[in-house]
């Protein structure tokens, strides 16, 4: 394999590991049952089910040693 920018073969492999979290709101469905069913402090229970996402995505990448470029794969 070799460096598109300056044509060397001296590269190094590495791992590299992505992380992205989805933040969610209040969720209004949740918040209406909670109401029905336990009247105002009902309405905190869509705060319950507002958690958050978390993807982590792991890559495998290449770094030329000699100019620094990054090839990703």
């Amino acid at each position: 394999m070799r460096c598109p920018r300056c044509g060397c073969e001296n590269l190094t492999r590495e791992v590299y590991t992505l992380t992205n979290t989805d933040n969610k709101n209040y969720d209004v469905g949740s918040g209406i049952c909670g109401a029905i069913l336990f009247g105002w402090p009902g309405l905190l229970c869509g705060l319950f089910d507002s958690g958050s996402k978390t993807t982590t995505t792991t890559k495998i990448g290449y770094r030329c040693n000699d100019c620094g470029a990054n090839l990703y794969s």
